[in-house]
């Protein structure tokens, strides 16, 4: 589909955009509630053919509808990991639950 979209079949680019909106709206979640300003983006989807059309339709999500639109504008823009964020995010969680500063008392968080 992405090498489809990317070689400008309607068709595909219209499946792209519509997969797009839905992360878009995910991340919109994320803008408001965690007041963030910049959305990153990579992975295996994320190919070059495509890139434009994500990044263009899940800015104009973040910065057409959050709560705090008039206050800031969202970046978004792509992962210098590009086809490795994926594995680098999973492989960081490892160093996140071990390395995470814990409250005194507190016991450290069940693994599953």
């Amino acid at each position: 589909m992405s090498a489809a979209a990317g070689a400008g079949d309607p068709v595909a680019e219209k499946a792209v955009r519509q997969v797009a909106g839905a992360i878009g709206r995910g991340a919109l979640s994320l803008v408001d509630l965690l007041d963030i300003d910049l959305v990153v983006l990579g992975g295996p989807f994320f190919t070059d053919g495509v890139a434009d059309l994500y990044t263009s339709e899940i800015s104009r999500i973040v910065n057409d509808f959050p709560t705090a639109r008039r206050l800031r504008r969202v970046d978004v823009e792509r992962s210098v990991l590009s086809r490795e964020a994926a594995a680098v995010g999973a492989a960081s969680t490892i160093f996140h639950a071990t390395f995470t500063p814990r409250l005194a008392g507190r016991p450290a968080p069940m693994r599953r």
